[in-house]
């Protein structure tokens, strides 16, 4: 009987969460979808105003791909349109960006980062809904804001 409610509630779940379906996604996290047509895309605010910032974009096993060049700013913007220092483009999947941000005393300052991302489909894995946005997938917990 418990099993057949929470089937019913996830049922729902999902059901409401499949409007975000085609909405632009905002998600907590570092990890953004790249595919032909879609680059991957971050935002980022930093707790205050670096003098130095690296960024470095991971594939999903943790190996460097790309290191952009970002404005040395307190806050910015990063579009990734999958293309290698070799001119070869990645392939579709999951990266993530990884930033480091110092003062001119060398002290690293701490970020807020997010992904953004056009919401593909909502499936339910093990009881948790989550978001494919482009070869990415991401837990709806971690949803911060719906762009209009």
């Amino acid at each position: 009987m418990l099993r057949n409610m929470l089937d019913r509630m996830s049922s729902d779940d999902l059901t409401s969460a499949g409007q975000l379906i085609g909405k632009t996604a905002e998600f907590d996290s570092s990890i953004a979808g790249l595919t032909a047509s879609t680059p991957a895309e971050w935002r980022w605010t930093f707790a205050g105003r670096p003098a130095t910032v690296e960024a470095e974009i991971l594939d999903s096993s943790g190996r460097v791909v790309a290191s952009p060049r970002v404005a040395v700013d307190s806050s910015g913007t990063l579009r990734w349109d999958g293309v290698l220092p070799s001119g070869a483009r990645a392939p579709e999947g999951a990266y993530s960006l990884k930033l480091v941000a110092r003062t001119a005393d060398g002290s690293e300052l701490g970020s807020t980062l997010n992904s953004l991302g056009k919401v593909q489909e909502v499936v339910s894995r093990e009881g948790e809904l989550w978001a494919g946005l482009g070869g990415a997938a991401l837990p709806l917990a971690n949803l911060t804001r719906i762009a209009a």
